[in-house]
């Protein structure tokens, strides 16, 4: 009684272990550190990601509005 009392709590334990892993390997499939937390690699990609993810500057917008009122009174 007490063997498989024990072994029943063993593999509860493990399909807990496991199920959690499994739903940590989905959480994660488009990150490709896959949560890793502390590498520069991983802090230079998030910091190309910001920069590609910015507007690039207009310029300056009082300046377009004056050329394109000009223009409009050509």
């Amino acid at each position: 009684m007490t063997q498989t009392l024990l072994v029943s709590i063993i593999i509860a334990l493990s399909v807990t272990y496991l199920s959690y892993r499994i739903w940590l390997a989905f959480k994660e499939i488009n990150d490709p550190c896959h949560g890793c937390s502390g590498c520069a690699l991983k802090e230079a990609r998030k910091q190309a990601e910001k920069r590609r993810s910015k507007k690039p500057p207009c310029g300056n917008k009082k300046t377009i509005k004056k050329f394109v009122q000009s223009e409009d009174l050509q």
